[in-house]
């Protein structure tokens, strides 16, 4: 189930990067959608960091 959701997280996150892709970076959404995905990406690291130690 954890997998499941993880993957769905996965392509939600890329999808939001292909639409900011294309838009300026001042736009609000897309400073959401980085932020979104820095967060994302962090967690997973230290996640990644707290299993391994």
């Amino acid at each position: 189930m954890e997998q499941m959701v993880q993957e769905k997280i996965e392509e939600l996150r890329i999808q939001m990067q292909k639409i900011a892709s294309d838009k300026i970076l001042t736009d609000h959404r897309v400073v959401s959608i980085l932020l979104i995905t820095e967060l994302y990406i962090f967690k997973k690291i230290y996640t990644k960091l707290v299993l391994f130690f």
